[in-house]
């Protein structure tokens, strides 16, 4: 009996002194880590249905780079969060579940395009809105410390995305039948064989990261 009541005092005051902790963070500290938390759980599960499902080359390339360091991101974002007495959610709630859930009902290029534009581009604009205020305004050194050094590789991924939005508008606008002029009606249909979302005559371009450089006319 003594035993039990040791053992859940020391509980008691474990709590207690990680409340003391988190009392100690602000409260738009404690936001932050809990938005940070947010975002990169979405960025990190809409990138392992990408790494599934996208059928552009680039879109699984993106996407498997975002898994590996969203989750690298996600590991110190934690270990702070610990430090600091805050419980991060564990879950997607709201309008970010919602997102979640439209990508996975979508299939080939749809999907594709709408991972590009919520995903890539969208949500790092976001996040990195995120962190810029907390590397500026968080009162804590730690936090203001976490989200300045995250922050240059957001803004990398933001740019990117992008490019890869471009990438995947332009594949859908090749795929579009050409239209009729008067009519804004398209007459011809995609050629079967060509690969969805290829760059340039059914085979896949040049890449995201290394960019071809353009060819010389025959002379």
């Amino acid at each position: 009996m003594k035993l039990k009541q040791v053992l859940l005092s020391a509980a008691i005051g474990f709590a207690l002194a990680q409340s003391a902790v988190a009392a100690d963070l602000s409260r738009g500290d404690q936001k932050f880590l809990k938005k940070a938390a947010e975002n990169g759980m979405l960025e990190i599960q809409a990138s392992q249905l990408a790494a599934q499902k996208a059928q552009h080359p680039e879109v699984k390339k993106f996407a498997e780079m975002m898994i590996k360091d969203h989750t690298e991101a996600d590991k110190e974002l934690k270990a702070l969060a610990q430090s600091k007495g805050v419980e991060l959610p564990t879950e997607l709630k709201g309008g970010k579940k919602r997102q979640l859930n439209k990508l996975n009902d979508l299939e080939g290029p749809k999907f594709d395009e709408e991972y590009a534009d919520e995903i890539a581009v969208d949500a790092h604009k976001e996040a990195v809105d995120l962190f810029e205020d907390a590397a500026d305004d968080a009162e804590d050194a730690d936090v203001k410390a976490f989200a300045a050094k995250l922050l240059p590789a957001l803004k990398q991924h933001l740019e990117l995305g992008e490019r890869l939005e471009d990438m995947i508008d332009d594949a859908d606008d090749r795929r579009a039948p050409p239209a009729v002029p008067g009519t804004g009606m398209g007459t011809t249909p995609a050629q079967p064989g060509t690969t969805p979302g290829s760059m340039g005559g059914g085979t896949t371009g040049g890449s995201m990261m290394s960019p071809q450089p353009a060819q010389k006319p025959a002379q």
